[in-house]
């Protein structure tokens, strides 16, 4: 993106920017977003001033960061009209002084350097002479220079391209890669091309001796006719056989990422155009055409993942001088980048421009920025992140055991639902559902939205789903675990109001009992007798089982008590009632149990509820899941909790260990939760 930086005014940018001029009979589609299991945490501790304003500087941006082959990073950065680099040796806690890479000269600024290491080991800059004292003897241009020293000098200057002096005919950001045999290209935005015309596209020079000499003609590799490819970002991915380059695209409206591509065997041999198959809009999730998302930088991780970086308005002022730092994963192929995460928290009418990211040997991801949210004038800052693995996301789950497998089910989608299945409850594998990894989807039985709780079991050889949908319980048929499951007559069971939560129990006399909770002054637990074949309930059998009325089921003491989520099992003639208490987006909701002589109640409520807790397990709201046997005939309570101590949803799934004692002077065995076994469930790929 071509821009005036006021050197001497902090912070303040001039953009030309070519907004709405977009083809209106194009659309953009978006790639399939992926399933995937992990994000990026920031950790905030690290975060720490990089540049420095020691000699009078009033504005530092644009800063690019590498780790060296000794583990130590470099960055180079503007520094009111130069270029600078700085260094840490312990890894970013400490930078030093500034020193000088190019200084601004003859009505000539020096602007948005980049930083490659060569092979071998010397360092080379490129950056952008921009005149600001506009004359025809002043232009715009792309320049190099090396140091062989790790930095510390920085010499062998040259002139690789030049366009025009105005600023309407500049070229602008330059940026190189090495390829395995050693070749360097080095991309550049250029409107030098285009003198009578307001386009851009992304050139090319390369070099075959270690930046020594240049290509004389610049290669166009990518061009959208009429509008302005610019700020390209080259990559190298892990494959070792593709060049990938990230740039902003306005051909639609707003600049957006995108992503240019090519083999290393075809090496740009034509030219990527607007309907070429080698571009691609970056973001998996599409966002609106007039949000201004540009300015993107694009790195991988060793373990494969790709990391973009934008500035975008998203949430925000819709101007780029409010922008603050995006960042997104993508797969493998630099392809459906999601998981968006902002790593600098700044004010609304502050920004964190012209970012970057670097990829450390040990995977940790840093992001750089130049933002005035710490200071009046422009700073270079940078935090440190690292991709984690998300636990499977399923609330209310259950897990049926069958035949040596674990299959685990729980609310995920308005789609239907997910299963995942296990041999050890460790290691899970999935979505593996029949229909797209959904067991029950959505059109072959009950429900149009809210798929909520469901319960699986075998009956009879053959398997059933009971389920909540459309605020109403359902339940369907199938000849396997994994689905699909189907109702014959798309239908709901009989109740009066909303209802939900369903749990189908057989009791040792033969009678069968739907608990399920009604949405009646609070949600409540109720019981039903169920017809033998399972085709509905016997209305007239319906009674209140429990509600919320003790303390620990209603912590914000709301008008709504909730109890919910209902399990049943019998133990030494005794009929047990596992259940969750509180908004489950109460950071208290908890799971107790009552009990009862018969199945029908009355349930008195256990004393030592809950046990199953915040407090115990030091995870925010606790609940809704049910109880099952392992393949030792150990009983394990599967459950959810919030995905963090601040965020609710998605929400993580997790197993603890239950068992049965007999307390001291106690008639009956109490139900205790083992909170040392408490762990959370992630697939194959992630599996801790």
């Amino acid at each position: 993106m071509r821009a005036v930086i006021q050197i001497f005014a902090a912070a303040q940018f001039c953009l030309f920017l070519s907004f709405g001029c977009g083809k209106k009979n194009e659309t953009v589609v978006a790639p399939q977003k992926l399933s995937v299991n992990s994000h990026i945490e920031w950790d905030y501790s690290t975060l720490k001033k990089v540049s420095s304003s020691a000699a009078g500087e009033r504005y530092c941006g644009y800063a690019r960061m590498i780790q060296l082959h000794d583990q130590s990073l470099l960055a180079v950065y503007e520094a009111s009209g130069n270029i600078v680099s700085v260094k840490s040796t312990d890894l970013g806690a400490t930078w030093s002084a500034p020193v000088s890479v190019a200084q601004r000269a003859d009505g000539t600024n020096m602007s948005v350097p980049d930083i490659l290491e060569l092979k071998d080991h010397s360092l080379l800059a490129c950056y952008n002479p921009r005149p600001y004292d506009i004359s025809p003897a002043r232009k715009f241009g792309i320049r190099t220079k090396k140091s062989y020293d790790g930095g510390l000098t920085w010499k062998d200057e040259k002139l690789l391209y030049e366009a025009g002096y105005e600023f309407k005919n500049g070229c602008w950001e330059p940026s190189a890669i090495q390829l395995p045999d050693g070749e360097i290209q080095l991309y550049f935005a250029n409107e030098g091309d285009y003198l009578n015309s307001d386009e851009q596209n992304i050139s090319m020079l390369r070099s075959s001796d270690n930046g020594l000499t240049w290509t004389k003609k610049a290669e166009i590799v990518s061009f959208r006719a009429g509008k302005r490819d610019g700020m390209p970002v080259p990559l190298l991915l892990n494959n070792g056989k593709e060049i990938v380059f990230a740039i902003e695209d306005n051909g639609f409206d707003a600049f957006k990422p995108y992503i240019i591509r090519n083999s290393i065997k075809d090496n740009w041999a034509s030219t990527v155009d607007a309907n070429s198959t080698n571009r691609s809009y970056a973001l998996a999730d599409k966002i609106d055409d007039k949000i201004y998302a540009g300015a993107p930088y694009l790195r991988q991780l060793k373990s494969g993942e790709t990391i973009l970086s934008y500035q975008g308005t998203e949430g925000r002022t819709n101007k780029m001088e409010f922008a603050d730092m995006k960042v997104v994963v993508g797969d493998d192929q630099a392809r459906n980048f999601n998981r968006k995460s902002t790593p600098f928290i700044i004010p609304a009418n502050k920004s964190c421009l012209w970012s970057s990211v670097t990829v450390l040997n040990d995977n940790t991801i840093v992001a750089v920025t130049s933002t005035n949210a710490y200071s009046n004038q422009s700073e270079i800052w940078m935090v440190k992140g690292r991709l984690v693995q998300d636990p499977i996301a399923l609330a209310d789950p259950t897990i049926f055991l069958d035949n040596g497998t674990y299959y685990l089910y729980g609310t995920s989608s308005d789609k239907g639902f997910e299963v995942y299945e296990s041999s050890d409850l460790k290691s899970w594998k999935g979505p593996v559902g029949k229909n797209n990894g959904l067991a029950l989807v959505k059109g072959e039985s009950f429900g149009s939205k809210g798929f909520w709780a469901p319960q699986v079991f075998k009956h009879k050889n053959s398997y059933y789903m009971a389920y909540t949908a459309d605020e109403q319980i359902a339940i369907a048929k199938s000849d396997s675990p994994l689905g699909p499951f189907k109702q014959e007559q798309i239908k709901s069971l009989s109740g009066i109001g909303k209802q939900i939560d369903p749990f189908v129990f057989f009791d040792t006399d033969g009678k069968t009992y739907m608990y399920h909770v009604k949405l009646k002054e609070g949600n409540r637990i109720f019981v039903s007798e169920m017809k033998a074949d399972l085709s509905d309930v016997i209305q007239q059998t319906t009674k209140e089982c429990i509600n919320g009325e003790l303390p620990w089921e209603n912590t914000e003491k709301t008008d709504w008590p909730v109890t919910e989520g209902p399990t049943v099992i019998k133990h030494k003639n005794l009929y047990y009632m596992i259940y969750s208490a509180n908004d489950f987006r109460n950071k208290d909701y908890a799971v107790g149990y009552a009990t009862s002589t018969s199945p029908i109640g009355p349930w008195k409520k256990y004393a030592g509820s809950p046990i199953i807790s915040r407090e115990k397990l030091k995870y925010n709201g606790t609940g809704h899941g049910d109880l099952f046997t392992d393949k030792d005939g150990n009983y394990k309570y599967v459950m959810h909790t919030h995905h963090s101590s601040v965020k609710v949803s998605p929400r993580s799934t997790g197993i603890i260990d239950v068992k049965f004692a007999n307390e001291k002077g106690s008639e009956t065995d109490v139900l205790e939760a083992d909170k040392s076994t408490f762990k959370l469930l992630y697939t194959s790929a992630a599996a801790k």
